[in-house]
């Protein structure tokens, strides 16, 4: 494990999009679509050099692409890689009913779909798998699973779905916790019936029955998603979530993985970041952040956090010959361009 240090954001560093160098220009993203399963996954394709990665990306709990991510794609794609960043089934642009239902096994799918369409597009160039929040419990799982992973970035990552249960029960209170716990059980019987959901909000004020209640939640959120952002989801969805811990996986995974923790983080615990970066032992690249949550996805913070990115990407590949294919994903899935424009990155 590299010595963790403590970052802070340099007004002076050049703005995203532009590289360190400044001297790339942003070609257009590609509008994709992809099936997982009977469901069509939409995402923004990023051409890269051949000297690059392929990196694929997707959004936390309840996001979407536009919330936050096209600044980070962009600002590896700079770099020179391919990058792949795409909206859950249910979420954004994808497709799926009834909206706002999170799905842990179904989003491991897609993102394994997304991982095959990436494939099909740069076979040849080694695999990035790059998650964010919830999305980065889904990246060490599949990392576990898959020998053809040349890197991981995991930022601000949710990484035991206990302890951030525990938390919110401390946040919430035990009364909040328990009706929030008796809402997700009516909303899975409604589920089970061919039911609407009784939908919560995805983020809302302390005290609230809402997924994400901690005090800078509500505003931390509205700060960087788009125009159309829906703040629900389905509470069925978080009964599950307790039992989702992909930091006792960490002795499964052998490329090398970047942490990317926030020091004063009000939703996912650090304390398994700690302990999956031990567990990873010199696999395991660990820095540490002096902000929250919600504050990394525009602005210094977002330009510090891609900068670790990228210097992390050129030592991690440097070191590490690209996997060889699996079997799965040697075919490039159908896929659709449209004329949609990603959405900016603010």
């Amino acid at each position: 494990m590299s010595e963790s240090d403590d970052a802070s954001p340099d007004n002076s560093a050049t703005p995203l999009p532009l590289d360190s160098a400044g001297t790339r220009e942003l070609s257009c993203a590609e509008a994709v679509t992809f099936d997982s399963g009977d469901t069509r996954c939409r995402g923004w394709w990023f051409e890269g050099v051949d000297d690059g990665a392929v990196v694929v990306m997707a959004h936390g709990l309840g996001g979407t692409v536009a919330g936050g991510l096209v600044g980070y794609a962009q600002a590896l794609h700079h770099a020179g890689h391919s990058v792949l960043v795409f909206d859950y089934r249910h979420f954004g642009r994808s497709d799926g009913e009834p909206r706002q239902l999170l799905g842990i096994k179904r989003q491991q799918q897609d993102y394994t779909a997304a991982i095959e369409y990436a494939r099909g597009r740069a076979p040849a160039l080694p695999l990035v798998l790059w998650g964010t929040s919830f999305s980065s419990a889904h990246v060490i799982t599949l990392a576990a699973r898959r020998d053809d992973v040349a890197a991981v970035i995991a930022m601000n990552p949710m990484l035991d779905g206990r302890a951030s249960s525990l938390l919110k029960l401390k946040d919430a209170g035990p009364g909040t916790f328990l009706r929030m716990t008796g809402v997700g059980l009516a909303d899975l019987a409604r589920g089970c019936l061919g039911r609407a959901p009784r939908y919560l909000p995805l983020a809302g004020e302390p005290g609230t029955l809402a997924a994400l209640s901690a005090p800078d939640a509500l505003t931390g959120i509205l700060s960087f998603v788009d125009d159309d952002f829906d703040n629900r989801i389905a509470p069925r969805a978080l009964l599950g979530l307790g039992l989702y811990r992909p930091v006792t996986r960490a002795r499964q995974v052998h490329c090398p993985v970047l942490l990317q923790l926030c020091l004063r983080d009000s939703v996912a615990p650090i304390a398994p970041g700690y302990r999956l970066a031990e567990a990873l032992g010199s696999r395991a690249t660990l820095k540490t952040y002096d902000t929250g949550h919600f504050e990394i996805y525009e602005g210094d913070w977002r330009a510090a956090f891609a900068d670790d990115q990228r210097k992390f990407l050129a030592q991690a590949l440097a070191q590490s010959p690209a996997p060889a294919p699996t079997a799965h994903a040697t075919e490039s899935p159908q896929h659709t361009p449209d004329e949609t424009a990603p959405p900016p990155a603010r």
